[in-house]
């Protein structure tokens, strides 16, 4: 069974009493400690002969925890340790579906939110998936005929999310995972006469500031130990407006803000292999079909509108990398095919924007990226006819990008 300690923290208000109100000053504490030893998982099945719209979600999380301040200072010290097993399935087996046939699956290790308004948060997460576990998410749709299909399955270990408006927000993140983390989406059957999509999302680490008239700093530290796979296939008699695309990630930091300085130091560090494929198979089809994979040992990315930015990074991938992406198909009913691969040990971006007629603004880079895994990206196409076909595939052992702009 799962064991989650939850902390829900509240603010009194105190302007009955005018001294206590006065000196309130410093910040409201949030003093988080979880430990979850065992496995948590979901199980959805969901089979019909025939449906009008059908939705399918499972979410599991070993630890989760959310925190929210508004006109309200906040300190938020947090550590989540997973030793356990976490899986999320969502199946749908129909003969006909119409309108939306929707399968979901989401499994994470550790989660923590923090939300701030009109304040100033600072923080101390810690977030640490154990070795030898797994956390897997899988979406499965098998319909005869259908409109409109989506799959769709995340799976990530540690997961930091922090939003921030009209204020300050400044701290730092620890990862480390030691699992192997997995998402399998796939969609078969027989035809679909709208659109079909089947997504694939894995991340070990994952941290992310967004922030609107905001300051942001940003420090964090990952580290990957587990290997990460992400899989997404479409096989069906007869496709319209098809879609399947596999991300996977060892190690993921991003700052979105506007209207206020921000600032990422990161140190990020991948030691397992990152795979990700994507796979269209069809008879007939018309409109598009798009097979795309994306593989990354280690990406931070910064991107500020309205302000300067600073970047200080370094990263080091030694695992293997790689994406593949796979369309085959019959005649095509004037179809548009498009194949994307691509691969990237290491990868670093920043950017700064000012806005339209406003002064100049400026982005301090400082990287150091070390790369000694493989790094390969491969595609395969084979269709009898189709319209126009695109197929692409790019590997990279390390990219750092920085660029500032004078309007939008």
């Amino acid at each position: 069974m799962a064991q989650t300690k939850v902390l829900f923290a509240s603010l009194l208000g105190l302007a009955a009493i005018p001294a206590l109100a006065c000196a309130q000053q410093s910040p409201y504490p949030i003093l988080n400690g979880q430990l979850q030893l065992n496995d948590v998982f979901t199980t959805l099945n969901v089979e019909m002969a025939k449906g009008h719209g059908i939705a399918s979600t499972g979410a599991a999380a070993g630890n989760h925890l959310a925190a929210r301040g508004v006109e309200r200072d906040l300190s938020v010290t947090s550590q989540q340790k997973l030793s356990g097993y976490v899986g999320a399935s969502s199946v749908i087996t129909a003969g006909a579906a119409t309108d939306v046939t929707l399968a979901t699956a989401v499994a994470s290790g550790n989660i923590a939110q923090v939300e701030a308004c009109c304040a100033t948060t600072t923080y101390a997460v810690t977030q640490t998936v154990g070795q030898e576990q797994a956390i897997n998410a899988s979406s499965l749709i098998l319909v005869g005929s259908a409109d409109q299909v989506v799959a769709t399955a995340q799976s990530t270990a540690n997961n930091f999310a922090s939003s921030t408006t009209d204020g300050e927000t400044s701290g730092q993140i620890r990862h480390f995972n030691g699992s192997a983390i997995n998402a399998n989406a796939v969609v078969g059957g027989g035809q679909n006469n709208a659109s079909l999509s089947s997504n694939a999302v894995t991340a070990a680490n994952s941290a992310r500031w967004d922030g609107e008239t905001a300051t942001i700093y940003a420090n964090t530290r990952q580290r990957n130990e587990g290997a990460v796979s992400s899989n997404s296939a479409v096989d069906v008699q007869s496709g319209t407006n098809v879609t399947s695309a596999a991300a996977g990630a060892g190690n993921l930091a991003e700052v979105q803000n506007q209207w206020g300085y921000a600032q990422l130091k990161a140190s990020q560090s991948n030691d397992h292999k990152v795979a990700a494929t994507s796979s269209v198979y069809l008879g007939d089809w018309g409109g598009f079909s798009v097979s795309g994979a994306n593989a990354i040992g280690n990406s931070a990315l910064l991107s500020n509108v309205g302000s300067d930015a600073t970047m200080d990074v370094g990263q080091s991938n030694t695992g293997q990398i790689g994406s593949l992406g796979f369309l085959e198909g019959n005649a095509a009913r004037g179809g548009v095919g498009i194949v994307a691969s691509s691969a990237t040990g290491n990868a670093i971006t920043g950017y700064a924007c000012a806005s339209c007629g406003s002064a100049g603004v400026k982005v301090e880079g400082y990287a150091n990226q070390y790369n000694s895994g493989g790094v390969s990206a491969g595609g395969y196409v084979s269709v009898g006819s189709s319209g126009p076909m695109t197929a692409s595939a790019s590997a990279i052992g390390n990219s750092a990008t920085f660029a500032a702009q004078k309007g939008l």
